[in-house]
């Protein structure tokens, strides 16, 4: 019987531990520059259902039959594997600046897209003005962040930088 228990309790604290070990995603708040790109290939946001499907087996048959790991297109392809496995390949995303040479993609979810989209580089510059952004981000993986909250937009003084 003393044994009986002391499976279960291993089993117990082993299960325990299982489930506190795991990594939660912590959630930041960042604030930073909107920037913008003029060619990006950061998601497949956008397109048709059936063009999601083609490049969706572009990518499987890119990465499975490429034995070079160095070609910059199979480390697009791998990116975006990951960001399939994230669900975030369809997602919108934005640009942020968040130090002098250092600039984020960050994936949105629609609702806060539609906060940001209407954000035109042209715009700010005309006005003499850059926008800062200040949201929720979640680190997915190496490289890929996402927020579903954006807490302010603002516009003020300044030069709006674009990366292309």
């Amino acid at each position: 019987m003393k044994n009986i228990r002391g499976i279960a309790l291993l089993i117990f604290f082993i299960i325990f531990c299982i489930y506190s070990c795991k990594t939660e995603e912590k959630v930041k708040k960042l604030k930073a520059e909107l920037t913008f790109k003029s060619i990006s290939f950061a998601s497949a946001y956008g397109a048709s259902q059936e063009q999601y499907e083609n490049y969706l087996k572009q990518i499987d048959e890119a990465i499975n039959n490429s034995p070079e790991s160095n070609n910059e297109m199979i480390k697009l392809y791998r990116h975006h594997s990951r960001l399939k496995y994230h669900n975030l390949l369809k997602s919108p995303y934005i640009f942020l600046r968040i130090d002098k040479d250092s600039i984020m993609t960050v994936y949105l979810s629609e609702k806060e897209y539609k906060k940001v989209k209407s954000i035109k580089h042209i715009d700010l510059k005309r006005e003499g003005k850059k926008a800062i952004i200040e949201l929720d981000i979640t680190k997915k993986d190496s490289g890929i962040y996402y927020s579903n909250n954006i807490i302010n937009i603002s516009r003020v003084k300044g030069i709006s930088r674009s990366n292309i």
